[in-house]
């Protein structure tokens, strides 16, 4: 019984072995099946990107030109029915076939040769030889072919039109292809435009700059001095800055509104500022004064050179220019000495205002304490001083200055350092 028992056990085991077998063998089959379908689906993809690469080589310089694709096919579709109209009209002519054919082709040849030439010579030299060579040569070729349409279609003349067409038109499509296209966008022919009128004008509103430009350009060597640089420059050379635009007409303009505002600013605002109320709510309000850049702005436009050479300072130009968009006349020495009181320093009769005593004391106090400490009385000083215009300020400096210049007067002995 044992035997048997170990038998059975043993075939037992056996069927295990068997199946696992099996089932491994099974696996693989499978893995190999997997496999293969992996390999044949690659297989298949590299011969879709083989056939893509081929196509796209075929067909890659139409996507990339359309245009250049298109005129390309308009030439095959032109010259060969051309040539054959050619070589047909010679024949109906008696002339030998083989010397119709070199004849058609030299009159095709021609006219595409000397397209080629001037596609060779575009952004050379001039294409115009180049481009009415082919005109005449193609024009001539159409001719044959209308001549023969014509002579050989009667009942549909049309055809002869046709016929010219097949060898004019692919040469009218390459010329535009080839030389079209080369002149300026909208943009550019605008900007051109307002770059004109712009030039136009400048030099209209400034006759003297554009002189001096003018030599500047015809002095430099071509093409080393821009026209804006010579501008720049002819504009420091009149005007003495180098912002174009700016004068000292202009900068003196811009001294005498900023002392009016600054003089207004010092009085009470009226009593109808705030119309409809019993009282004004703020008796001290005063008129803002507006702040803007300094005067160094426009002062710092002088070249280094002047400015070390001839110092140009807010001072200097507002003793030059006073106010106004006009430069005012200068102060003779006589009435420059002349004591204020005895009619040379309050503008009696020109409509200025007249020097007030109680102000050429308050300025005398100021310049005295100025030369004790070694500093100069200015223009900008007085008028921040006193708060008023700026040719107030500009009379009633003179007028110390006179008087501490003057030695027989006791304010200039007291104010001598």
């Amino acid at each position: 019984m044992s035997g048997l028992g170990e038998y059975r056990a043993e075939r037992r085991a056996d069927r295990r072995d068997e199946r696992e077998q099996d089932r491994l063998d099974a696996e693989a089959a499978r893995q190999r099946r997997e496999a293969d379908r992996l390999a044949a689906e690659q297989a298949r993809g590299r011969a879709r990107a083989a056939r893509a690469a081929r196509l796209g080589r075929l067909t890659g310089w139409i996507a990339a030109s359309p245009a250049r694709a298109f005129v390309r096919l308009v030439q095959a579709c032109s010259i060969v029915p051309a040539v054959v109209s050619q070589v047909a009209a010679l024949d109906h002519a008696n002339v030998y076939l083989l010397l119709a054919v070199l004849l058609a082709a030299m009159l095709e040849g021609g006219a595409w040769a000397l397209v080629a030439m001037g596609a060779q010579a575009e952004g050379e030299r001039s294409t115009r030889t180049y481009r009415l060579g082919a005109w005449a040569a193609g024009t001539v070729a159409g001719g044959i072919n209308f001549a023969h349409g014509w002579s050989q279609y009667p009942d549909a003349r049309w055809v002869a039109a046709v016929l010219a067409l097949s060898s004019i038109g692919a040469v009218w499509l390459t010329d535009l292809q080839t030389h079209g296209g080369r002149g300026p966008t909208t943009a550019e022919k605008k900007s051109a435009k307002e770059r004109a009128e712009h030039a136009r004008r400048r030099a209209e509103h400034h006759p003297e700059v554009r002189a001096v430009a003018d030599r500047l350009l015809s002095a430099a060597a071509y093409g080393a001095l821009a026209a804006d640089d010579a501008w720049r420059i002819a504009w420091e050379y009149v005007h003495g800055v180098t912002v174009p635009g700016l004068t000292a007409e202009l900068l003196a303009r811009r001294l005498n509104a900023r002392a009016r505002v600054a003089e207004l600013s010092a009085l009470p605002a009226p009593v109808d500022l705030w119309p409809g109320m019993p009282d004004d709510p703020f008796p001290a309000l005063t008129l803002p004064l507006p702040s803007g850049p300094p005067d160094s702005v426009y002062l710092d436009t002088v070249p280094e050179p002047l400015r070390n050479a001839s110092p140009i300072t807010l001072e200097a130009l507002e003793a030059l220019y006073g106010t106004g968009s006009s430069a005012s006349a200068p102060v003779s020495g006589e009435a420059a000495k002349t004591p204020p009181g005895d009619g040379g320093g309050n503008a009696s009769g020109t409509g200025e205002r007249p020097l007030d005593p109680a102000d050429l004391a308050r300025v005398r106090v100021r310049a005295a304490d100025l030369a004790a400490r070694g500093e100069e009385l200015s223009t900008k000083k007085v008028r921040e001083l006193l708060g008023c215009r700026n040719d107030y300020a500009v009379r009633v400096r003179a007028a110390v200055d006179a008087e501490r210049r003057t030695p027989g007067t006791d304010t200039g002995r007291e104010n001598t350092p």
